[in-house]
């Protein structure tokens, strides 16, 4: 029969195996570190950490101007009333037109001289000598009753007439028929037999010959240089040089036919002096009524009419070497052209001074 263990040999048993139960167990070796990178033989090193730039200012924004402040409408200035462009103006063509041209220009020089002046020369006739057509003259004088009058020759308007068309032209496209026609004219004006003053054909381009501006340009430019010229003749009469116009009534003038003795006996009459003061009475003529043009958007005269004028008479005088012979009156009456057209500059610039803007 086998032999059972004792209360202490199994009491011994079980200490032994809790003691066996609460050992560690064995240590692990560590897993070897293996170098990685670049950096496995040393730390890691410290990168400095890039400083940042500074954010770019912007400019300021700018100012905006106060919104303006709204102006009752009783303080609103009132606004100027637009320029009107100024009018196309209708060609003048022949000797017709031309001297109504030139009575209209009259009446209206007239219209603007002062009271005392216009009740001299008030409704005094002008007429046209076509005796001579080829005679480039304008005069002031009294007929044989003593009753004054104006006139001019055919032969001047048809001059007229020629500068304005070369000077429109060469001013609106800057060509030079202007010299052109005066190296065609001059030779057989100033010839001993003369020649006309009026314009050859073929002297304006073909291309611009009948442009509406320079035709337009052209009536302008002859309106000018008739205001200075029979404002100049009107102020023989109001500037008491003829003795005759004293604001009596007017009768119709001379007949043309008889123009050419009165010519003879007037013109002498009317001394250098007296040419000099009736240059500036044309120039201030010219100046007043084309100031009140203006204002009414038409073409301003000017001394610029006069100086044309005396231009031609000078080329013309120069061509001529002052001959007794020369059959122009209006060099054999009136002083050098040279000597007048300084004059006429000098009133423009005192008459401007007075009339600034």
């Amino acid at each position: 029969m086998a032999r059972r263990p004792s209360f202490a040999a199994l009491v011994l048993a079980i200490l032994s195996s809790a003691a066996c139960a609460s050992s560690p167990p064995p240590r692990q070796q560590p897993y070897p570190q293996q170098p990685y990178g670049p950096y496995a033989n040393g730390p890691y090193p410290q990168q400095p950490f890039p400083q940042q730039q500074p954010f770019p200012q912007q400019p300021p924004f700018p100012q905006q101007p106060p919104f303006p402040q709204q102006v009752p409408p009783q303080q609103v200035p009132p606004q100027p009333p637009p320029v009107a462009a100024r009018p196309l103006l209708a060609p003048l063509v022949g000797q017709a037109m031309w001297q109504a041209e030139t009575r209209g220009v009259l009446a209206e020089v007239t219209a603007h001289l002062s009271a005392q002046n216009q009740a001299k020369v008030r409704g005094i006739p002008l007429v046209f000598d076509s005796s001579d057509p080829n005679e480039i003259n304008a005069f002031a004088g009294c007929d044989d009753s003593g009753a004054p009058f104006l006139a001019g020759t055919v032969g001047l308007l048809d001059t007229v007439d020629a500068i304005s068309q070369t000077k429109a032209t060469d001013e609106l496209f800057g060509t030079n028929t202007y010299q052109t026609y005066l190296n065609a004219v001059l030779p057989r004006i100033t010839a001993a037999k003369a020649g006309s003053g009026a314009l050859p054909p073929g002297i304006i381009p073909a291309q611009v010959l009948f442009d509406v501006n320079r035709l337009s340009h052209a009536h302008e430019l002859f309106d000018d240089i008739v205001a200075f010229t029979f404002g100049h003749e009107l102020g023989h009469h109001y500037l008491g040089h003829t003795g005759c116009a004293n604001g009596q009534p007017m009768n119709g003038g001379p007949s043309p036919a008889l123009l050419g003795n009165l010519i003879t006996r007037v013109l002498p009459g009317l001394n250098q002096p007296n040419e000099v003061a009736a240059d500036g009475a044309g120039t201030i003529s010219a100046l007043d009524t084309g100031l009140d043009r203006s204002r009414r958007s038409q073409y301003r005269w000017s001394e610029k009419g006069g100086m044309l004028l005396l231009d031609f008479f000078s080329r013309m005088e120069q061509a001529s070497g002052i001959s007794v012979f020369n059959p122009i009156g209006f060099i054999r009456t009136h002083p050098n052209p040279q000597l007048r057209m300084p004059i006429v500059q000098a009133v423009a610039r005192t008459w401007y001074a007075q009339h600034p803007g």
